[in-house]
């Protein structure tokens, strides 16, 4: 999945607001001066940081990410909740955030479908299985971008293997499935002659 992607839907999702009323670390600092203090420097941190369904997405994200590989989601949450926090500033800052969120996740489409249907020549993953290509596309893209930086190279020549094995079984599928429709073309025509063949010798 292309990046901008998923960061424009977060700022669509960051529309909804709160959706639970957090108190102010100024009201916090009013009834507990210690409690006070860290609500401030966690405001600090994660500004911007409301409970809208931009967060809620991203904290379910990571939170089955650490279930799939503790290490790798060590990694890739600062990413993922930094995209929730700079949809919900870029939301909150911009009066036009939703209209250019929404060409940006327009075009990025447009790219993605092209990028699979002119480059790999096979249907995005989401025709097969939409929720998972939704949530598991934007980890695999932590992952490659990972691999190119050397991370974890002994899962990197397993996975190869096991990619190449399904390339070429897509490969093998599409070559079975053109041969199949070059025969029954061939076919076809072979009636068509046969059955003008006829006609004529009955004139």
């Amino acid at each position: 999945m292309h990046p901008l992607i998923l960061w424009s839907a977060l700022v669509f999702a960051a529309n909804t607001g709160p959706l639970v009323p957090l108190p102010s670390p100024e009201a916090i600092a009013s009834n507990d001066v210690v409690m006070g203090g860290l609500a401030r420097a966690l405001d600090k941190v994660f500004g911007f940081a409301e409970p809208n369904l931009a967060w809620v997405m991203m904290v379910l994200y990571v939170g089955y990410y650490f279930a799939l590989d503790t290490q790798t989601a060590l990694i890739s949450a600062p990413l993922f909740l930094g995209a929730a926090k700079h949809a919900t500033y870029f939301l909150s800052t911009n009066p036009s955030a939703t209209r250019i969120a929404r060409y940006i996740h327009a075009v990025a489409w447009i790219a993605q479908f092209i990028g699979h249907g002119v480059f790999e020549k096979r249907a995005p993953k989401l025709t097969e299985n939409l929720i998972q290509a939704l949530v598991l596309a934007p980890y695999f893209v932590v992952w490659e971008i990972l691999f190119m930086m050397g991370y974890r190279p002994q899962l990197k020549n397993e996975l190869d293997v096991l990619v190449k094995k399904d390339v070429d079984a897509f490969k093998a599928r599409r070559a079975a499935a053109a041969d199949n429709k070059a025969a029954k073309n061939a076919g076809g025509v072979v009636a068509g002659v046969g059955a003008e063949a006829s006609v004529a010798k009955e004139q």
